[in-house]
């Protein structure tokens, strides 16, 4: 991505600013320099706001501006040189202090710790910083005299589109269901007009839901995208699509098709002639390439006419629905609409600038009739309201926004590696008492607000988001050439790569090089190319170094010159070892090592990462973390600590004392607790900004076998981490302690817990009580997997501990998990027998509970009467039962939409009893036609489903159904309304097979 010059600046002036009364600079005797360098940048910077803005129009300020942000580049490359020397001069100093006279020579007046400034002497070495600081400052003066020729300004410090598109969506699935073997359909529109919206109604739609195999589609889409590793032919995979497609039914969606050769030469034959049934969805820009690839029928997404456009501007603008303000606003929002020429994507750009501006009729004729509507040098899809919201963002989003062209084409963004890797390139500071972690996921929402970025709908937290092509587009315009995404070998003038900051390597090739880049700052690599790393010790100007992949073994021992490094990525890696020089990069502040299968071993020099933020180690097999690791007190979150040592070396491992020196830590995952001294102090108690918390010890570590004395001793270890209270996720796994920790009681929970949101307890097999949760009051996710010894669940789990039933319980609780609790018999939330059901059902149990899954509790009889006799459960919409063959009841349960069975037992040949007793309650009573049974069972007990079977009787009162056996690959699926009804389920009365298709 490009810088933008404007917050590049900012940023430089506050390091400066941060630096020149640190003691390192004053040893060097360069701060008179560095305050004429900072003066004349803060003269400069008044400027950069209008030059950022004509550079796109006007070639001569594109190139004075490229060339000052040169030179700010530099400067910041030479301030970090200026804190890493002046840092070495100054523990020199202090180690030539700490010897005896008679030992200090001339060899030890001087030492450096940096092989880059390794021997040394003191004055030439200041002079040598000094001149390059000088060289700066004239060069910068050259550059303000320039600036004077330009004339720059001063700078002062849904849904009506869902409306529409539900009803075209329906109309085009019901054509999909017609009974034609392979049908191919087109959606054809301009960028940003609603094409993928369409597409994806359809494919959600619950006609198409229950009449295709869509499980293959990542398969297919995956295989007819070229070779992967060690790959085979395209006929090969096209063998390999016939083979797992051949008698099944497919659904396929390919959207943002540019031309027809995906579909025509890859996929066609494979699919066409293998499958019973074949429904191709396509969304195209062109509607020639819907016409070569064959499409019965073309579909125009037309542009939103002006009142719906209006009427999506509202949704997003005027959040409360004051029809006043709508009103009074209207005619300025009219003709901003009109501006947006009828496409969705631009209305909620800009309708995300006008919510900045209030209901403020002069902001918005502002924004009406703002030149950025008309600016030339953009690409014709940009300009207008994209490039207005663009243009309205705070520069910090900028930079951040454009950040987010680095990411390959259809790879989901990560908000927690956005956070690292926008803190490592600079852009975020730390406000007030809110640290740079907080503030970057700040910007990350506000980009989701704004638009920018659109969240994964399968993550409630919004931690994954993607981004809309058009917007990817604008943000690759504006990293202009700074940037490149792709195969390097494939560029035909490396010359045009000359002074190329950020590289992102994606290729099909088996290996790739990467030519010497002096500029470089940024290198990521991701798979499948493997990589000469001796090549990324030249990079001498990295700040941010990916490399993912099985193909990447190795790392050259010349990387601790890389001092300018902030984040060293190498996840997902072969690597068995790394090199001692790492503790070099004094500059780091990022080291992500999860899931490297070969590293057993880390350097002790990783205790001098005195700038470290983020340790991540998770699921790479450490036999332990170096002792001191308390000494990086800036770490904020560390993920995969081992206590102890794992391995026979004799090596003593890190223990729970030095987490009491990490007062910033805010994500904290510890491992083998176990070999925990039982004399840990409170370590936890002073972490005020705490927020997530797992607690762990190792996986099987007693195989059964487990003598009290282990049980009490592990018990202390929990009971003495009590965490803080502003806690909102708490996981513990594997704790083979005899009852849970004392802040988990009834007396303590609801204070040490009282801002708990999620809680995981995984595999706490020995305790044969769960912990009192039902009054925890922001508990919105609560997972409890592998509580082996827990027989029954009884009042006390609400929070009933003296026999008083409370008036709600589990107030905020949205999704209940019980997993692999192999002894559980019994769930009875309420105290007393049928006669206290009055006074009981006083009690509000579960008022927003919408999910619940019991998957593997062979023994539970029944789901709760207590449960459902109190209060219904109001809010459940999804319950998922999997391996329950003790089940007897589930009932009133008026509010649910889809109800999943999982009951494979080869010797039922029926419904189980609880299920046709829950289905026969819905036919008495009719309920919504929402509601969907999904069910997954023996071969035999799914042909007693067949129409005209015996319990046929109970399925065609479902308004939807689907069953499965033998893995999916039997199935019959029916839909009350309209009616459908498919099966390939062999009939054993008939001679030959018979496939119902209705």
């Amino acid at each position: 991505m490009a810088m933008i010059v404007d917050a590049f600046a900012g940023k430089l002036l506050e390091r400066l600013t941060n630096v020149i009364e640190e003691k390192a600079i004053m040893v060097l005797g360069v701060k008179d320099e560095l305050q004429r360098l900072r003066r004349r940048m803060e003269r400069i910077a008044r400027v950069l706001k209008d030059a950022e803005k004509r550079r796109i129009q006007d070639e001569t300020v594109k190139g004075w501006v490229d060339e000052l942000k040169d030179l700010m580049y530099d400067a910041d490359d030479i301030i970090d040189l200026c804190m890493i020397q002046g840092t070495g001069l100054l523990q020199d100093a202090d180690h030539h202090s700490q010897l005896p006279e008679s030992s200090t020579t001339a060899s030890t007046r001087v030492r450096c710790n940096f092989p880059l400034l390794s021997c040394v002497r003191t004055v030439p070495f200041r002079y040598e910083i000094a001149d390059k600081i000088k060289s700066l400052n004239d060069r910068l003066t050259e550059i303000s005299e320039d600036k004077d020729n330009f004339n720059f300004i001063i700078s002062s410090k849904s849904s009506a589109d869902a409306y529409v598109m539900n009803e075209a969506s329906y109309r085009q699935s019901s054509s999909l269901l017609e009974p034609d073997k392979c049908r191919l359909f087109a959606i054809v529109g301009m960028g940003g007009i609603g094409k993928t919206t369409l597409a994806q109604q359809i494919y959600n739609d619950p006609k198409i839901n229950d009449a295709f195999v869509t499980d293959l589609l990542k398969e297919i889409i995956r295989n007819t995208g070229g070779r992967y590793g060690k790959s085979t032919t395209i006929a090969e995979l096209q063998n390999i699509l016939c083979d797992v497609l051949c008698g099944k039914s497919l659904f396929l969606v390919l959207d943002d098709i540019w031309d027809d050769k995906m579909w025509n030469d890859l996929i066609k034959n494979p699919i066409g002639g293998t499958t019973t049934k074949c429904r191709v969805l396509v969304t195209t820009r062109d509607r020639n390439t819907g016409i070569k690839m064959g499409a019965l029928h073309i579909h125009n997404v037309n542009q939103l006419p002006l009142d719906s456009g209006w009427e999506l501007l509202c949704k997003r603008v005027f959040t409360n629905s004051d029809n006043t303000d709508m009103q009074r606003m209207k005619d300025i929002g009219m003709k901003i609409v009109e501006k947006c020429d009828g496409l969705p994507i631009a209305i909620k750009a800009i309708a995300s600038v006008l919510v900045t501006k209030g209901q403020n009729r002069r902001e918005w004729e502002n924004v009406l009739n703002s030149d950025a509507w008309t600016i030339i040098g953009l690409p014709g899809e940009l300009q207008g309201a994209l490039y207005l919201s663009y243009e309205a963002l705070p520069s910090t989003l900028k930079h951040c926004f454009l950040y987010c062209a680095l990411y390959p084409r259809g790879r989901e963004l990560s908000c927690n590696d956005l956070v690292c890797q926008w803190i490592a390139e600079g852009y975020i500071e730390a406000k007030g008492n809110a640290s740079m972690e907080d503030v970057a996921k700040s910007y990350y929402m506000e980009l989701i607000c704004r638009s920018f970025l659109q969240p994964d709908p399968e993550y409630v937290d919004m931690s994954f988001c993607t981004i809309h092509d058009l917007l990817r587009a604008l943000a690759e315009f504006f990293a202009g050439d700074e940037s490149f995404l792709g195969d390097p070998q494939e560029v035909q003038s490396i010359e045009s790569m000359k002074k190329l900051r950020r590289l992102t390597v994606t290729s099909n090739q088996e290996n790739v090089s990467i030519p010497h880049l002096d500029y470089l700052r940024s290198l990521w690599l991701w798979t499948p190319p493997s990589l000469n790393t001796q090549v990324i010790g030249n990079l001498k100007h990295l700040r941010l170094l990916l490399l993912n992949g099985d193909k990447i073994e190795n790392i050259p021992d010349n990387i601790g010159d890389l001092v300018h490094l902030r984040l060293l990525d190498l996840e997902h890696t072969c690597i068995n070892n790394l090199p001692n020089s790492l503790g070099n990069l004094i500059n780091l502040q990022f080291l992500l090592l999860n899931d490297c299968m070969f590293l057993h071993i880390l350097p002790k020099s990783i205790t001098k990462l005195y700038n470290l933020r983020c340790l991540r180690l998770h699921d790479t097999p450490l036999n332990y973390v170096p002792k001191e690791i308390g000494k990086l007190e800036h770490l904020y979150h560390v993920e995969g600590l081992i206590i102890g040592n794992n391995g026979d070396d004799g090596e003593e491992g890190c223990n729970l004392e030095e987490l009491q020196m990490l007062e910033k830590l805010s994500y904290l995952h510890v491992k083998n607790l176990e070999k925990s001294s039982s004399k840990s102090a409170l370590v936890l108690s002073n972490k005020t900004q705490l927020r997530e918390l797992v607690l762990g010890c190792t996986p099987n570590y007693t195989d059964g076998h487990i003598q009290q004395q282990e049980m009490d001793k592990i018990v202390q270890v929990f009971d003495e981490l009590r965490p803080p209270p502003c806690l909102d996720t708490l996981v513990i796994h594997c704790f083979f302690g005899g009852r849970y920790p004392k802040w988990m009681s009834s007396t303590s929970i609801t204070t040490t817990l009282q801002e708990l949101i999620y809680l995981q307890l995984i595999n706490c097999s020995n305790c044969p009580h769960l912990p009192q949760l039902g009054q925890l009051p922001q508990l919105k996710y609560l997972k409890i997997e592998g509580a082996t010894a827990v027989v029954s669940i009884g009042p006390e789990f609400l929070g009933n501990y003296n026999g008083e039933s409370t008036e709600i319980t589990f107030p905020k609780l949205e999704t209940l998990l019980f997993i692999n609790m192999s002894n559980w018999e019994e769930w009875s939330l309420i105290s007393g027998e049928e006669d206290n059901e009055p006074e009981s059902s006083k009690i509000l149990l579960f008022p927003r509970l919408n999910y619940i899954l019991i998957e593997c509790c062979p023994k539970l009889k029944a789901l709760s009467s207590g449960l459902n006799r109190v209060s219904h459960l109001p809010a459940l919409k999804e319950l998922e039962i999997d391996d329950c063959p003790m089940l007897e009841y589930v009932e009133k349960l008026a509010s649910l939409q889809s109800l999943k069975v999982i009951d494979y037992e080869e010797d039922k040949a029926s419904l189980p009893q609880w299920l046709i007793s829950f289905l026969q309650q819905r036919e008495e009573n009719p309920h919504n036609d929402l509601f969907k049974l999904h069910l997954e069972c023996s071969a035999q007990a799914l042909k007693g489903y067949l129409k005209g079977r015996p319990h046929w009787s109970f399925i065609q009162q479902v308004p939807r159904f689907i069953g499965y056996a033998k893995k999916q690959s039997m199935y019959l699926k029916y839909t009350k309304e309209p009616y459908y009804y498919e099966t390939n389920i062999i009939d054993n009365d008939q001679e030959d097979e018979i496939l119902y298709l209705n």
